[in-house]
């Protein structure tokens, strides 16, 4: 209704009101109840007249919800949309029928902390300072954990009016200070960590804290090392859920009479890991069912399919890939009753959901993980089979069914989500681009160049089709130490090599040099911050195992 519109009705109203009153009570013009219920009705009138619109008709927020769904280690070539020949998946698979399907899709870092790190701040983790280069993520029990100056995607939404819920794994900080609810989320459900975190060992091993204590007392860490990961693969091949501590947190932000505070509560330790993947979805589905008066952002850090596989009981057995195959048919579980979820709240067309990994399968435990297909070596590495990983997108009547074969990276996610939400990007350098008119499907992706980093190192660079390699890291083999870096880099062309198998650096000598120039000059650019992991190594002497 226009205001003219809403003038003329009180007008015609106020004529209308003596002759009505006098045919009802009997009174004359002048009986005064008459003449103040007129009075009150033009003063009503007059504050209709001057309010603005908005406060009379407010027209609804059409900004879409945004779910992004991670999981934890799943590999490139994990899905049956992507290829596996074992693993089924069909839910995931409906969604990558119905949305797009990216077949270049990247994440900034090979490991957890620094890869989530960037898809909430949208800025590589040299930049954000977000990494480590003796702890190459967060551990447990750091006190520090994420830098409040650092600003993330969740705290742009939220400051434009949406609300804002993290469910399942953080892990960049489980000291109170770094929770998701003091970084832009109203609240927060899940664990801080890996579910690999806070291992207290078998009845016969040494735990994380014992190897911790023996390395500030000088004892070798690779030493060290090897002997952790002798019991790793002894928990994770016959895992009970008493080998690990695990908290599961409840944390929510409160704001009153213009002050915030915190409720935090550990709701159990160790959490339970074979009904926790339940309780997670129902959790994030019952966000989604409720009656929003405002968009929101549900952001979903599942555990699968990272070691130790604890399935519930139904999907134990479930697949023919082992107990891994059983982590991923639960995880693709989930991630149907959330798609399902979304449908029956009738917003299904004004909600983007995002499914990606947070980095390949982790190739050091071998046959215990997935697959990166076709794709060279795993988490941990800079080759494709740790740094691309499977990108699904979906959003009813805006994203058309399509393969993209442009490139993409998650920290691409802020400015493309910050952009759908109207809000403002912040004062800080964004390695992001927005990729909303490729999600549109009205022209490629806007992203050409793509930086490979591990631990603070760029280890690799991008540009259209070509890759080159400047250090030879693998991730089937225990790290310890700084890894060399290669006397001549190798050259790959990922168009048609994409298991870089064939080195082209001798006879492409000139596009080599281009991406070395280019690699370097981006380098340079970056005002290279501190190592966040490593405070508390430097600073306390603690380090050692923190979950990846």
């Amino acid at each position: 209704m226009k205001d003219g519109a809403i003038g003329t009705g009180i007008a015609t109203l106020d004529r209308a009101w003596p002759t009505w009153a006098r045919r009802r009570t009997g009174a004359r013009a002048g009986n005064a109840p008459c003449l103040r219920a007129l009075r009150a009705l033009r003063a009503l009138g007059a504050l209709v007249l001057a309010a603005p619109l908005s406060l009379v008709q407010a027209a609804p927020d059409t900004r879409p919800n945004v779910v992004l769904l991670i999981a934890d280690d799943l590999g490139w070539g994990d899905l049956s949309s992507y290829g596996h020949p074992v693993f089924r998946t069909p839910n995931l698979d409906r969604m990558a029928a119905e949305g797009q399907r990216w077949t270049n899709f990247y994440v900034s870092s090979p490991v957890c902390s620094p890869s989530r790190g960037a898809m909430l701040t949208g800025r590589v983790e040299t930049r954000s300072g977000l990494y480590g280069a003796i702890n190459s993520v967060q551990i447990d029990g750091d006190p520090f954990g994420f830098p409040d100056r650092e600003v993330t995607v969740a705290s742009l939404l939220r400051d434009a009016g949406y609300a804002t819920a993290l469910f399942g794994k953080w892990h960049l900080g489980d000291a109170p200070r770094a929770y998701p609810t003091r970084h832009g989320f109203d609240t927060w459900w899940g664990m801080p960590m890996s579910n690999d975190a806070y291992f207290v060992g078998t009845p016969s091993s040494v735990s994380v804290k014992e190897l911790r204590q023996r390395y500030a007392r000088g004892d070798s860490p690779k030493e060290l090392f090897a002997l952790y990961y002798r019991q790793a693969v002894a928990a994770f091949k016959n895992p009970k859920n008493e080998y690990w501590n695990s908290p599961l947190i409840s944390s929510e932000r409160v704001v009153a009479n213009g002050t915030v505070d915190y409720r935090d509560q550990v709701i159990e330790r160790p959490v339970d890991q074979p009904r926790y993947n339940k309780r997670l979805t129902d959790q994030v589905v019952s966000f989604i069912s409720q009656k929003h008066d405002k968009p929101f952002l549900a952001w979903v850090g599942y555990e699968k399919p990272h070691l130790p596989h604890m399935p519930a009981p139904e999907f134990v057995g479930s697949s023919k890939g082992g107990p891994v195959g059983d982590a991923i048919a639960e995880l693709d579980h989930s991630v149907g009753r959330v798609l399902e979820a979304v449908r029956r709240s009738g917003s299904a067309k004004n909600t983007l959901v995002v499914f990606v990994s947070d980095n390949g399968p982790w190739v050091l435990y071998e046959e215990l993980v997935g697959s990166a297909g076709i794709l060279r070596d795993g988490k941990a590495s800079t080759y494709e089979g740790g740094s691309r990983i499977p990108a699904l997108f979906w959003w009813p009547g805006t994203i058309r069914p399509a393969v993209v074969d442009g490139i993409g990276a998650t920290y691409d996610f802020l400015p493309t989500v910050v952009a759908l939400a109207k809000a403002k990007l912040p004062d800080a350098v964004i390695d992001g681009v927005d990729l909303g008119k490729t999600l549109r499907g009205q022209v490629p992706s806007p992203r050409q160049v793509l930086p490979y980093y591990y631990k603070g190192r760029l280890q690799a660079w991008r540009e259209g089709d070509w890759k080159i390699n400047l250090y030879d890291v693998s991730g089937r083999l225990p790290q310890v130490g700084k890894p060399s870096k290669l006397d001549k880099p190798t050259l790959y062309n990922l168009g048609r090599d994409p298991g870089e198998k064939y080195d082209r650096a001798s006879s492409e000598p000139a596009i080599v040099q281009r991406l070395l120039h280019n690699a370097e000059a981006f380098e340079q650019s970056v005002a290279q911050a501190a190592p966040e992991f490593d405070r508390v190594t430097i600073e306390r002497g603690i380090s050692g195992p923190g979950g990846n």
